[in-house]
């Protein structure tokens, strides 16, 4: 085992520290004119969330913007794929373009990864929806609504973004439910919303 294989297999169980230490997690800013690549910035909020995704198998996240958690989710599920064999992360949204937007973000984190990193763990970028790296056997899938995927298959991690805006939310939360089983993580966000299934998953009423 290689010094970065050790080093990947250390930081599993301390992924703060992966994310936000390392400094290896490089995001762009859309509003900046300048267009500034920076490392996900050592914020004590995302600090204490990306902590609580590996404490808890099930969370709620009212999002709102410029807050940086879709960026941490991008960088939390590519940092499950680096870290462990054998997975499946998903990440829903509403529509299939922003989907592949969320994952153009993911793939963007692994392409500003170390060299050395990326050699330890190669990677299959050819499918803008999905990053694969078949050393590990990780997956990570960018998909439209909709349970049919999620019901298919075993899935290790779970996002599920705007699931106010998510006419087909409910069917997906119940198809997820199951898949996830009783390891698998999921991670539920949306925008304030009055009512909606944000209020109904928070009450366990879905």
């Amino acid at each position: 085992m290689n010094e970065w294989e050790t080093l990947l297999k250390d930081y599993r169980h301390r992924m703060p520290a992966l994310i936000l230490d390392t400094k290896w997690f490089v995001t762009r800013d859309e509003d900046d004119p300048d267009g500034r690549e920076l490392p996900l910035p050592d914020k004590a909020y995302l600090r204490y969330l990306i902590g609580q995704y590996e404490l808890h198998p099930r969370i709620l996240i009212p999002k709102s913007r410029q807050l940086l958690l879709t960026w941490s989710w991008a960088a939390y599920g590519l940092a499950f794929c680096l870290t462990r064999k054998h997975v499946l992360v998903i990440y829903q949204t509403k529509r299939e373009e922003d989907s592949i937007g969320f994952m153009n973000r993911v793939h963007f984190l692994y392409r500003h990864l170390p060299p050395e990193i990326q050699r330890c763990r190669p990677a299959n970028l050819e499918n803008s929806s999905k990053l694969e790296l078949p050393k590990q056997d990780a997956r990570f899938w960018g998909i439209p609504q909709g349970p049919d995927i999620i019901r298919s298959n075993t899935v290790s991690l779970f996002f599920s973004d705007e699931v106010n805006f998510q006419p087909n939310a409910r069917a997906s939360v119940r198809a997820a439910m199951p898949s996830l089983g009783k390891n698998g993580r999921g991670i539920w966000g949306s925008s304030a919303n009055a009512g909606g299934l944000m209020i109904d998953l928070i009450e366990a009423n879905w």
